[in-house]
């Protein structure tokens, strides 16, 4: 089944706040969720049309989908096509008033339609553009942390908000920056710190996907082939041992519901059940695989993590006294302190930091794996 789960309440909250029709109104959202879980598609497929319902004009980049690109050159491309989009409505003001092409650090797009000098900045480009368009543009920058990489990716941020900045005046609410991201803990480092672009920004959680998603494709199913009678209480069930990712989820389901799939309801479920069960034993040995490569100090901090949750103090006497136990020798603040910058440095991150200084795992399935090995009497995990 191919159709997309709507989320239009939250997706018409988000407009609000963005068009400055809500208490909540705010110009720059930093958007937060883990991989895999629906955030792209909701971008895309419901607050991309709800912006564009209230008229505004969105331009949307993901620096995921081209890791090997400078983030740089694929957010300037997405402005310059925008304008070159305009170009059209403009051509006649264009040739009037002299104006050639456009150059955004350094990348060239020739038009009819930007500044009189040969090339213009990010905020001349931006400004040249919703000026043209006559409506607020929203700028959506998915996985925006990837910046954080690349020469020039964080004087290209503080570009965008100079913009935003510039563009924008009370009661002119024009220009609109979405920045989203599966790695808090470097989206983090966009917004906490005097030195960061957006200074003071808070970052909102994405809501997981819950019960909603399954009741839609079971109710789907349901019309398609109510001969099988679906079970939503077991799909949710299912669907949580898919760790709330859509992808793999519809992925079993499309499956299983196909024309080769089970005739009747116990086999649907069964084996469905089968397979969420399998997907869940393959995320959990890929966790354990992590912690078995990480040094006995970063296990020590990671299980204070994953034990404690955000409640957890990593630095008090108590939680040192664990470390030197688990280490076998003392260990000091600057140890742990280390230990915990490693666990959020390497590929993919095991934990992220918040801007209250708290920590917790980065995938929320870590913790269901260490807490079914402690029900079990299994922690930790032996080499």
């Amino acid at each position: 089944m191919d159709q997309h789960f709507p989320r239009p309440e939250f997706a018409a909250e988000l407009t609000q706040q963005l068009l400055g029709q809500s208490m909540f109104a705010t110009d720059t959202l930093f958007l937060g969720a883990p991989r895999r879980t629906g955030k792209s598609t909701f971008l895309q497929e419901d607050l991309t049309p709800a912006l564009e319902q209230k008229g505004a004009l969105v331009l949307y980049v993901d620096l995921w989908k081209k890791q090997d690109a400078d983030p740089v050159d694929l957010i300037s491309f997405t402005i310059a096509n925008a304008l070159a989009q305009q170009q059209g409505k403009i051509a006649k003001v264009a040739k009037a008033a002299g104006l050639t092409k456009v150059s955004i650090h350094g990348v060239e797009f020739s038009l009819d339609a930007v500044g009189k000098d040969p090339g213009a900045s990010v905020a001349d480009a931006l400004q040249e553009l919703q000026k043209r368009a006559g409506k607020p543009v929203v700028f959506i920058v998915d996985e925006a942390q990837h910046v954080i990489k690349y020469e020039g990716g964080m004087t290209l941020m503080f570009g965008l908000k100079s913009a935003r900045d510039t563009i924008n005046r009370p009661g002119a609410r024009n220009l609109i920056l979405v920045m989203s991201g599966s790695d808090r803990d470097k989206l983090l480092r966009l917004v906490h710190g005097n030195a960061t672009p957006f200074f003071g920004s808070d970052i909102t959680t994405l809501p997981l996907l819950d019960k909603a998603f399954t009741d839609f494709y079971a109710g789907l199913l349901a019309v398609e082939k109510p001969e099988l009678q679906p079970d939503n209480e077991r799909f949710y069930k299912a669907f949580v041992k898919f760790h709330h990712r859509p992808e793999p989820f519809l992925k079993k389901f499309n499956t299983l519901t196909g024309i080769l799939g089970p005739k009747t309801k116990k086999d649907l479920h069964d084996q469905f059940d089968k397979l969420a069960d399998e997907y869940e034993e393959e995320q959990f040995a890929l966790y354990e695989t992590a912690y078995l490569g990480l040094t006995k100090l970063q296990r020590a901090v990671l299980t204070r993590v994953l034990s404690h949750g955000r409640a957890g103090k990593l630095f008090d006497v108590k939680a040192l006294e664990e470390y030197t136990k688990a280490q076998g020798k003392q260990v000091l603040a600057g140890a742990a302190r280390n230990a915990i910058e490693r666990l959020r440095e390497i590929d993919p991150p095991l934990i992220w930091k918040s801007a209250r200084g708290d920590y917790a795992p980065v995938d929320s399935g870590m913790r269901a794996w260490y807490e079914m090995l402690v029900r079990n009497g299994e922690w930790p995990p032996q080499d």
